[in-house]
């Protein structure tokens, strides 16, 4: 009996857990910047599933999950209040499937290191951003050409994205996540 209201409850809290957690991303996904020249917003939605699927492992992609179906269902958690299948068949939608995949693979493989150390969960941070791009850059292409892809979609974000990763990177020491 002991043990079945242990998993009882360590159930409810997981839930609880990925239910907050997919709050935290529909709230910061209305935290975003529009560039001029680029139908990609900057936000920090692609960095902060990663630091849940760190942080979290599979629960933080679980999370994601649950952000993607709320916005699939018309759910306005999307970057300035986006959401629907439309939307996400749109210029951002490849990356948003890419948060899915990129935070199932960043969650697995940190629940399976016996050593979380920084440079290990630099390399896995690093892994996911690169996921993410590799889902998102081609449905973007699919709407402004190759060239463009690149032009609108990659090279405006890169530097930034490294900052939100090393900033990312800096939280998690600053929660003592290395030990």
């Amino acid at each position: 009996m002991e043990i079945t209201q242990t998993l009882s409850q360590n159930r409810f809290r997981d839930l609880f857990i990925v239910l907050g957690v997919s709050m935290i991303l529909a709230l910061a996904a209305w935290v975003s910047i529009r560039l001029p020249f680029t139908p990609i917003p900057i936000c920090f939605t692609a960095q902060l599933v990663l630091f849940f699927a760190v942080f979290l492992g599979k629960r933080g992609a679980y999370a994601t999950a649950l952000y993607v179906a709320q916005g699939a269902m018309g759910l306005p958690v999307f970057s300035n209040g986006g959401c629907g299948l439309t939307y996400m068949m749109g210029p951002t939608g490849g990356y948003i499937i890419g948060f899915l995949i990129a935070t199932y693979a960043v969650g697995t493989l940190v629940e399976k290191l016996e050593e979380k150390t920084p440079a290990k969960i630099f390399a896995l941070l690093l892994f996911g951003n690169a996921l993410i791009y590799i889902f998102g850059l081609p449905q973007l292409a699919l709407l402004v050409g190759g060239e463009n892809a690149l032009k609108f979609g990659f090279y405006p974000f890169i530097a930034g994205d490294l900052l939100k990763l090393i900033i990312i990177h800096r939280s998690l020491k600053a929660l003592k996540f290395f030990g």
